[in-house]
């Protein structure tokens, strides 16, 4: 076996299989961002057959963004030897470390884990991967909880002067004291604007929200897509100056209520970090009754 760069052309025109919808999003999200693809060959009647590939990506560091094997060709080191040449392409590249992340939901997840863990990965990190359809069971259930206790909570919030508007409908002034605050006042991890200015990650403006008091941003959700029939939620953060006093609801509510009003999108997603344990405390009380599956996803770290 060979492990090699694969050229472009090569991926594009001359490859025997075809890869699922995201693993082709997520090699060509890491091409464009001055990544390498490494092909796995085998010689086959006297050719060299491509049987399996790796994304490699370098913004902001080595990253193995998508690994793919063929069916027939699984369980015989071929991912191995992919994920020994990207550390290889990575060390010569003078990066210092390694990242990956496996979803566990499938066998292939579980498998591309235990290469990696096999390899010298070590998990760094955790998170929950929440999947909502945006179905008429959905809208049921949400509108239960509406009535239950979600109706009376806003409208406290909004007899104490929170309002809630759109990315897409909000108005300059409230824009430019949004991107003012949130530099201040909210989590500086989160910066809204790696999302606002994304092409692959599309920002979807009218179902990302701003609640305000007064004036003043007290708390913001943004979602995205990459194929225009999934959401992701990408942020959901209150001002510290705001925090335990409910005013998340409010963009988690005109999103909820947007979505399974329109039926535009089939489905939404949430990574929740383990780490984060009062965003988890909220999931379990606002969407694990409507998630239809919770899938674990690792972080893996090799030091070069």
């Amino acid at each position: 076996m060979l492990i090699k760069e694969l050229p472009l052309v090569e991926y594009l025109t001359g490859l025997d299989f075809t890869l699922p919808p995201l693993g082709k999003f997520l090699v060509l999200s890491a091409v464009r961002r001055e990544g390498v693809l490494l092909g796995a060959y085998l010689n086959e009647g006297g050719k060299q057959k491509v049987v399996g590939l790796l994304a490699l990506g370098f913004r902001k560091g080595a990253n193995i963004e998508y690994l793919f094997v063929q069916d027939q060709f699984r369980r015989q080191g071929v991912g191995a030897a992919l994920v020994a040449g990207a550390a290889a392409m990575a060390r010569h590249k003078e990066a210092s470390v390694l990242r990956a992340r496996a979803l566990m939901g499938d066998s292939f997840g579980a498998a591309f884990a235990r290469i990696l863990e096999q390899a010298g990965f070590e998990v760094c990190d955790r998170a929950n991967l929440i999947r909502v359809p945006l179905d008429a069971r959905s809208k049921e259930t949400w509108e239960e909880f509406m009535r239950r206790r979600g109706s009376r909570i806003c409208k406290r919030l909004r007899d104490d002067g929170y309002w809630v508007v759109s990315f897409a409908e909000a108005g300059g002034d409230v824009l430019q004291r949004f991107q003012e605050d949130w530099k201040l006042h909210f989590p500086t991890h989160l910066d809204p604007n790696t999302f606002l200015n994304n092409r692959e990650h599309r920002a979807v403006l009218d179902y990302s929200f701003i609640a305000l008091k007064g004036q003043e941003p007290a708390a913001y959700s943004l979602v995205t897509t990459i194929d225009d029939s999934t959401l992701s939620f990408q942020h959901l953060a209150a001002s510290f100056k705001y925090q335990g006093l409910g005013a998340f609801l409010l963009p988690i509510v005109a999103f909820a209520e947007k979505a399974t009003a329109e039926g535009r999108f089939k489905v939404f997603s949430a990574m929740i970090y383990e780490r984060n344990e009062r965003m988890n405390r909220l999931v379990e009380k606002f969407l694990r009754p409507f998630a239809t599956a919770v899938t674990e996803q690792r972080f893996y770290l090799l030091h070069l």
